[in-house]
């Protein structure tokens, strides 16, 4: 195997340290983009993309399975098999190239989305919004974000213009990408009954977005069926992600409540700060939306998030899907002339949204004595 560059952890090296999770850690040397590129997550989409899902679950002595690739979706590792296959690059090239061309089709699919509303000046600041946003640097690494971003994107827009066989198909592969279908039932449900509140659902969108809350409800245990059907273990997801998380049966919100509850007001306070924080996310994700259906999916999406997620630093890149635009700067004011003002008041976002980035790779993404929490 080719290395890609002095310091980069090898396949062979992860494989014989039994598959442990890691990043990269460049001790007192620079640890190089494509090392740093296929850190993390990177590693095991790379052993999956060169051996694939195990048979059976690795345990230890005791019996206790532990971390192992089944943790992790399909799509995103196999289309870089298959860009590995075709074009002969090594694993840390095609990755990159991969997750490059999916975030370019996730922005260019969030421009056409943004367009329909804000035009296309709002078009361009939304893109510049999800590409100053901190994670967005995972679009460019051995994630599978990008690819995730560009195939919801796609479901949505084809919604909006009634191409539900499309969004139908673009929703089964979404659901090999990222475990995200469960929250698009509701999303669909609530878009249905909104259009219908206000006339304008004809029966064939009525067909349409039911046959597409069903297909997200099918969807959202396809992977933990796979896993099940393959290993021959029906707990076969859920035992993996306990080797990450043993408290995975402990709901998250209830688990920060108990962690923080030495705060002002003991059980109640963390309550509090639970309930303000949530309802201040959802406020600010889908304030000045104009389309209804993305405003109904980041509600959704993030209510899903502080369901089901630990509430930490290696968990703020899910929230890429709940599309972090500040909407209200994408359309124009009352009596605009000119877009200028917009432009200006997006372009110090943009600083600051790239300031916020090289924090995020700096001392999230690279292993160092001053690392805050994996990307």
């Amino acid at each position: 195997m080719v290395v890609a560059s002095s310091s980069a952890i090898t396949l062979e090296k992860f494989v014989s340290l039994g598959g442990r999770h890691f990043g990269t850690d460049a001790g007192t040397a620079r640890p190089g983009y494509l090392t740093t590129a296929t850190s993390w997550d990177g590693q095991w989409y790379w052993e999956i993309a060169a051996h694939g899902y195990p048979f059976e679950l690795p345990t230890d002595g005791s019996g206790h399975v532990q971390q192992n690739a089944w943790a992790f979706f399909p799509l995103y590792p196999y289309l870089v098999r298959g860009v590995m296959f075709v074009t002969r690059l090594d694993f840390p090239i095609a990755a990159v190239g991969v997750s490059l061309a999916c975030g370019a089709i996730a922005m260019l699919l969030a421009y056409r989305i943004a367009h329909r509303r804000y035009g296309h000046v709002g078009g361009i600041l939304g893109v510049v919004g999800l590409s100053t946003f901190i994670c967005s640097p995972v679009f460019q690494i051995a994630y599978a974000e990008g690819l995730a971003l560009a195939l919801l994107l796609g479901a949505l827009l084809a919604t909006l213009t009634k191409r539900y066989a499309v969004a139908a198909a673009l929703l089964l592969l979404l659901a090999l990408t990222r475990g995200v279908a469960a929250p698009l039932v509701p999303t669909f449900l609530l878009y249905g009954a909104y259009l219908w509140r206000r006339g304008l659902l004809a029966r064939r969108d009525a067909i349409g977005l039911l046959s597409l809350s069903a297909v997200a409800a099918c969807l959202t245990f396809a992977w933990v069926g796979i896993a099940a059907l393959v290993t021959g273990r029906p707990d076969a997801y859920v035992a993996t992600q306990k080797a990450w998380n043993p408290e995975l049966t402990v709901v998250p919100v209830i688990r920060f409540i108990d962690r923080n509850s030495d705060v002002v007001g003991g059980t109640a306070g963390a309550a509090v700060i639970v309930a303000v924080w949530a309802t201040f996310l959802i406020w600010f994700l889908t304030k000045g939306q104009k389309e209804p259906l993305l405003a109904i999916w980041s509600g959704m999406y993030v209510a899903y998030l502080l369901a089901v997620t630990d509430w930490n630093w290696s968990n703020v890149r899910y929230y890429l899907l709940a599309l972090p635009v500040l909407w209200p700067l994408l359309r124009p004011s009352a009596g605009e002339r000119s877009p200028s003002q917009r432009i200006a008041i997006y372009a110090l976002v943009g600083v600051l949204g790239l300031a916020a980035q090289w924090w995020y790779i700096r001392y999230c993404m690279t292993v160092s004595p001053q690392l805050v929490q994996v990307p």
